[in-house]
């Protein structure tokens, strides 16, 4: 396969183009926007504007954290509390998946940090059949999976509904993504938005062929309900690392200091989730294409992390992700004929 020059991208990346020097499309495009890694706005003046419209007044958290116990997240609430001084509601969503450190490292740096801590876990019978049937077929449109594998997809769409709906419950303004520079820098508008602002109709037709595989109960767990997105005021959504800026060495320097210890049963993109590595498989074998090209190509533009570095991500060179999958694989397809032929 063919790759960038600069970056990471393969030749079977959608919409890519390659100039004589080998440079990519997505390379030049992002040069003429003049993309930084640091945008011009600033997360404490951007927290201080959604929570001074808030008519609540002093509410018991500032925000919600969308905890994994990865590495981005882990510093992201480091950052929050121990940086900006606000008051933490670590929010766990536990897909069945996740490493064993990474359950230890929950609980180490939730306790370093002194930090209230709430785990959400969903009857697994579901959970893995909304996984598998993620990974069978394109479940899920281009300008998504481009971005994602489609398990990644109804992951997050999880974690993120599991999240907001418990800032909804409990009157909290925010709710915080550990989203890298390479997740959410196509678009500065990404940074801090309310997810309210999709027609029902259209959010729920997202989900559609999902539910269709599975069950209409799927809907409860991928969206809020219709009256729930109504919620007057909304909270936002918002990604505060790439308004902090992104150094990995920093993050895992700092983390270190809360007793974080990176996992060794996950794929290389991964630093909590032995589920991820299955999703990379299933994608790359749809899509002819890593989903985690465009992520660490971003990076890469940015000068977050070398090439070198994103080329041992995605092509995985000791062949860990196969190594973890195939269990994972086994254990998905028992619990989605269970849930299908009705054995609840």
């Amino acid at each position: 396969m063919r790759r960038c020059t600069r970056c990471v991208l393969g030749s079977s990346f959608p919409g890519i183009s390659f100039a004589e020097d080998g440079v990519c499309s997505y390379c030049r495009d992002f040069d003429a926007r003049q993309v930084v890694a640091a945008p011009r706005r600033h997360l404490d003046a951007t927290m201080s504007a959604i929570t001074a419209a808030y008519p609540w007044g002093r509410h018991n958290y500032d925000a919600a954290v969308a905890y994994s116990g990865g590495k981005d997240s882990s510093f992201m609430l480091y950052l929050l509390q121990e940086k900006y001084n606000l008051r933490l509601l670590a929010v766990t969503f536990d897909n069945g998946f996740l490493s064993p450190q990474s359950v230890d490292n929950i609980k180490t740096v939730t306790s370093r940090l002194n930090t209230d801590h709430l785990t959400v876990r969903y009857r697994q019978d579901h959970v893995n059949a909304i996984f598998l049937n993620s990974t069978l077929s394109r479940v899920y449109p281009e300008h998504l999976t481009m971005y994602g594998s489609g398990l990644c997809i109804s992951c997050i769409r999880m974690v993120m509904t599991a999240v907001l709906r418990t800032a909804i419950e409990k009157r909290i303004p925010m709710v915080m993504l550990g989203n890298s520079p390479g997740q959410v820098l196509r678009s500065e508008a990404e940074l801090a938005y309310q997810d309210n602002k999709i027609p029902y109709a259209l959010r729920r037709q997202l989900f559609a062929c999902v539910a269709e595989r599975t069950g209409t109960w799927a809907y409860d767990y991928l969206l809020l309900r219709e009256e729930e997105y109504h919620t007057n005021p909304f909270p936002y959504f918002v990604s505060p690392l790439p308004m902090v800026g992104y150094d990995e060495k920093e993050i895992y320097r700092v983390i270190a200091t809360l007793g974080w210890t990176k996992p060794d049963d996950v794929d290389p993109n991964s630093t909590n989730c032995r589920l991820n590595s299955f999703g990379i498989l299933r994608h790359n074998n749809i899509y002819n294409f890593h989903p985690y090209e465009y992520e660490m190509s971003q990076l890469v533009r940015l000068g977050s992390i070398s090439r070198d570095t994103a080329l041992d991500r995605i092509e995985d060179r000791n062949g860990a992700a196969i190594a973890v999958s195939q269990q994972i694989e086994r254990d998905l397809v028992c619990d989605a004929c269970a849930v299908q032929c009705g054995g609840h």
